[in-house]
């Protein structure tokens, strides 16, 4: 079997992949989750920051649990990463619920800070599984860090608006990643005799 550019064999590829496929429901569901929030709050901009920060904190409380449950279940060669994914999720939900009063300038720098990181690694996790949905999702999620990073004081009204397409860009691409995954992993289940 021939390495692939990335150092993998063609075959672990496929492995991560289909260890992806068991749990595709947990990516329709992580979608699910990011379409939810990006709509109410695309419906209403106008939260106060503690009510933009519960939402904030229950998605990524979301994200970051199912992510972890997906490292667990999963056992194959993407767990470091996926781990990195969920426990990154988990801490910045942590953060908020600690020290809900941050300033907005802290906030935008938090949250710009996690994306990008949660980007690097599903970057990093795409090339290992050859898949471009997932790098995609990364490349996406990195783009709406950097944009906060580069300019943290546009205010909460920029920030709810740029919070909300990215959730929803995500959540779509985590449904149709989780759909594609689902039919991958019909095709490897056994045919009934």
């Amino acid at each position: 079997m021939t390495d692939s550019p990335h150092g993998l064999p063609g075959h672990a590829k496929v492995t991560i992949l289909r260890g992806m496929a068991r749990h595709w429901w947990a990516f329709v569901l992580r979608g699910a989750a990011a379409i939810l929030f990006g709509v109410l709050t695309l419906l209403n901009p106008g939260l106060s920051i503690f009510a933009l920060l519960a939402f904030l904190t229950a998605w990524l409380a979301v994200e970051g649990g199912a992510t972890i449950w997906q490292a667990i279940a999963g056992k194959g060669e993407h767990g470091a990463w996926t781990w990195l994914d969920g426990l990154l999720s988990l801490a910045a939900a942590v953060a908020l619920l600690v020290a809900p009063g941050l300033s907005l300038f802290l906030f935008v720098l938090m949250a710009g800070g996690f994306a990008v990181a949660v980007g690097v690694a599903r970057i990093v996790l795409a090339f290992r599984a050859a898949d471009v949905l997932l790098g995609l999702l990364g490349a996406v999620t990195v783009l709406f860090g950097a944009i906060l990073l580069a300019r943290p004081g546009p205010g909460l009204v920029a920030l709810v608006w740029i919070v909300a397409i990215e959730a929803l860009v995500m959540g779509v691409i985590l449904v149709a990643l989780g759909f594609r995954l689902k039919r991958l992993d019909a095709e490897a289940a056994p045919t009934p005799r």
